[in-house]
C-alpha cells in the first residue's frame, strides 16, 4: 500500500461610527476576523511520514513537519481546536498532536487495519476511524485516547466517514479500495454514534464512494464518487438517495459544503467543481488547481477554501471562485487536509 495575532484595536462608537456606515456589530465581527488565526494540517503520505501546518492567515508553511505514522492519510481536529487526530495507514495505528505545541503524543492509538479517514464528534468526546483493510470502524475516547474495543463490522473497504452535525449519525463511505487503482463497491454505511451499531441497509450510491459532507442544516449528505465521476445526495432523515447523480468529472475526492450551506466545493482530478446546493447543478466553470486535488476545507470566516493536491495545498477565494496564483509546498501525495477553528 506504500507509498499509494494580530493587533488588538480599540473601536470608539457614536457619531464618528455612524458617520463611516459600521454598525457596532459589524464592527465587533470585523476585529474577532482580524484577531482570528488558524492552522491547517496536511498529512502527506511520502517517506517523511510526516504532517505539515500552515497558516491559514499568511498561508505560510511551518518549516518543521511533524514525524507521525507509517503513511499518514487522515486527519482530524477536535471541535476545541487543541488536538489533531491522524491516522497511519501503514501501521494500523491514531496518532494525535497538541495543536499549540505542534508536538505528537508519544504513544500512538492502535486500530484496525488500514485506517484511512477519521471525523469527530461534535461534542469532542469521540473519534470514528475507518480501517479500510478490516473493513470496520474503530471508535476512540477523545479525552483518554483509548480505543473502544469492539470495532463495528461495515465492510467495503470503508474509506471517507463524517459525523450529522447533531451528531447522532456517523455516514461512512464504502468501496474505495486503496490498495490498488481499481475501485470498488457503491454504498454507504450509517451508523448510531450512540450504541455503536451499524444500520442494517446500506444506502446505495455511484461507483466507488469516497468521502462524505453534510449540509450545515444536517438534511443532506454530498457524496463523492471516485468512479463514476458524480456525486450522490442523500436525505439525511430519511436515509434514501435521490435517484439523480450530479454528474462532477473524473476522479473525484473531497468535498465540503460552505458553511452558510449553499455550495459544495468538490475535487476532480486536477480543478474544483462548485455545486448549488438548492438546485443540485454544477456550476460551468471549474476552478483549476494542481494535478490529483483530494480534499478541501474552508477556513474558519469561510472566506478561503485550501484545496490538498498531489504535493502543494491551492486556495480558492470562494466567493469569486479564482485561486491564489501561489499554491504553497507541502510534499508528496496529500490526501487530507483539515482546518484548526478560529484561535487567538
Amino acid at each position: 500500500m506504500r507509498r499509494v495575532r494580530c493587533v488588538r484595536g480599540v473601536v470608539v462608537f457614536g457619531l464618528a461610527g455612524a458617520l463611516m456606515g459600521v454598525v457596532p456589530g459589524e464592527v465587533s465581527a470585523m476585529s474577532a476576523r482580524s484577531r482570528c488565526r488558524a492552522t491547517a494540517f496536511v498529512p502527506h503520505n511520502d517517506e517523511s511520514d510526516a504532517v505539515s501546518t500552515v497558516d491559514v492567515k499568511t498561508g505560510t508553511k511551518n518549516p518543521t513537519d511533524i514525524p507521525v505514522g507509517g503513511v499518514p492519510l487522515g486527519v482530524a481536529v477536535t471541535p476545541d481546536g487543541k488536538t489533531a487526530f491522524v491516522t497511519n495507514a501503514l501501521d494500523g495505528t491514531v496518532s494525535t498532536i497538541d495543536v499549540k505545541t505542534r508536538t505528537k503524543n508519544p504513544t500512538d492509538i492502535p486500530v484496525g487495519l488500514g485506517p484511512f479517514g477519521v471525523a469527530i464528534t461534535p461534542d469532542g468526546k469521540t473519534a470514528f476511524v475507518t480501517n479500510n483493510d478490516s473493513g470496520t470502524v474503530s471508535t476512540i475516547d477523545v479525552k483518554t485516547r483509548t480505543k473502544n474495543p469492539a470495532d463495528i463490522p461495515v465492510g467495503g473497504y470503508p474509506d471517507g466517514v463524517a459525523i450529522t452535525p447533531d451528531g447522532k449519525t456517523a455516514f461512512v463511505a464504502l468501496g474505495h479500495l486503496g490498495a490498488t487503482a481499481e475501485p470498488s463497491g457503491n454504498s454507504v454505511a450509517t451508523i448510531d454514534v450512540k450504541t455503536r451499531t451499524k444500520n442494517p441497509a446500506d444506502i446505495s450510491v455511484g461507483s466507488a464512494p469516497h468521502k462524505v459532507a453534510f449540509t450545515p442544516d444536517g438534511k443532506t449528505a454530498f457524496v463523492t464518487n471516485n468512479g463514476s465521476g458524480t456525486v450522490s445526495t442523500i436525505d439525511v432523515k430519511t436515509r434514501t438517495k435521490n435517484p439523480a447523480d450530479i454528474p462532477v468529472g473524473p476522479r473525484l475526492a473531497g468535498v465540503a459544503v460552505t458553511p452558510d450551506g449553499k455550495t459544495v466545493f468538490v475535487t476532480t482530478d486536477n480543478a474544483v467543481a462548485t455545486i448549488d446546493v438548492k438546485t443540485r447543478t454544477k456550476s460551468p466553470a471549474d476552478v483549476p488547481v494542481r494535478t490529483l486535488s483530494s480534499d478541501v476545507a474552508f477556513t474558519p470566516d469561510a472566506r478561503t477554501a485550501f484545496v490538498a493536491s498531489i504535493d502543494t495545498v491551492s486556495r480558492v477565494d470562494v466567493k469569486t471562485r479564482t485561486k491564489n496564483p501561489a499554491d504553497i509546498a507541502v510534499g508528496g501525495f496529500l490526501a487530507y487536509v483539515a482546518i484548526t477553528p478560529c484561535r487567538r
